[in-house]
């Protein structure tokens, strides 16, 4: 049990240490609502048309996350991030966020629980500021918040990053474009919905996804490039994605004897919401050569969430 859980949580840091935009704060039910009457009244769009309306500055969308990493086998263990927050647009996407995010181990492990303590992301501007988590005890005094760089990415909220990003144009019209099946998806965020599952190559998705592209920082191998991403994306009846269920398994054997399944479930709601999120006060802000990570603190253990 020790080693599942010692090597789920390897697999989690690993995925973990990545760049990431998502987000957190209250959210406008009222104006979602409006957004989406609004929509249907322009009579029948496509789901790309329709996202991309809504890249409006200061307008966004209530996200609400679960990932799980799976170990498979006799002896199944899983390791589940619950985040919350609101991803905030601009003409060309998601240009801000602001996330809470939370974990749930399979067993009391005193060594990696700081690891996954509760945390708070903000993202603007490309740079990520996360209070809490795996660096809340070790801030200076007066710090509330470590600034990321593209060196040390912050965003430890999602252990599975998930691979599709169905707010990008490009990657939801691929997506799209290989639908295998549809059904009906039951109503979410106040509309009936359709769902489309399909199924695409990390090397289909590193072409198309700036996602993905950042999230693996090179072309993926040979090896790596056939491994198979399946999803399901739940469209309302106004063309919005209200739901993207995405999921793939590989192998780490050698930290385990079983394979690893990545799942994600991400929700979106209030579509067009007033959003301002706004970077901390530089006041309260540490960059990560400031942290006080000496006798007091578990150092190989940070040491051990950086290598690559």
């Amino acid at each position: 049990m020790r080693r599942m859980t010692a090597a789920l949580a390897g697999a989690a840091v690993t995925a973990l240490v990545v760049p990431a935009l998502v987000a957190a704060a209250p959210a406008n039910a009222a104006s979602g609502q409006a957004t989406s009457r609004s929509a249907g009244a322009t009579g029948k769009t496509d789901p790309v048309s329709a996202l991309k309306r809504q890249f409006r500055t200061h307008h966004g969308v209530r996200l609400t996350e679960d990932a799980k990493i799976i170990g498979e086998g006799k002896q199944q263990r899983g390791i589940l991030a619950h985040s919350e927050g609101v991803l905030e647009f601009a003409g060309n996407g998601v240009a801000a966020s602001d996330l809470n995010s939370r974990f749930q181990l399979p067993v009391d492990d005193s060594k990696t629980k700081n690891m996954f303590a509760p945390s708070r992301t903000i993202t603007v501007k490309g740079t990520s500021y996360t209070s809490g988590g795996a660096f809340g005890d070790i801030l200076p005094e007066g710090k509330k918040w470590l600034r990321g760089s593209k060196e040390i990415a912050l965003a430890l909220a999602n252990p599975t990053q998930k691979l599709l990003n169905p707010l990008e144009p490009a990657t939801l019209k691929a997506a799209l474009a290989h639908t295998t099946a549809k059904r009906p998806g039951g109503t979410w965020d106040g509309t009936r919905t359709v769902v489309h599952s399909g199924s695409m190559t990390l090397g289909e998705l590193y072409r198309i996804s700036p996602t993905v592209r950042t999230l693996l920082g090179a072309k993926p191998s040979a090896k790596s490039a056939p491994l198979v991403v399946t999803w399901q994306l739940y469209i309302g009846s106004d063309q919005l994605v209200r739901r993207a269920i995405s999921s793939y398994t590989q192998s780490i054997r050698g930290l385990t004897s079983v394979d690893i399944t990545y799942l994600n479930d991400s929700r979106y709601s209030d579509w067009g919401m007033r959003s301002a999120i706004k970077a901390p006060p530089a006041s309260q802000v540490a960059d990560f050569d400031e942290l006080k990570i000496g006798e007091e603190a578990n150092k190989d253990a940070y040491i051990e969430l950086f290598k690559n």
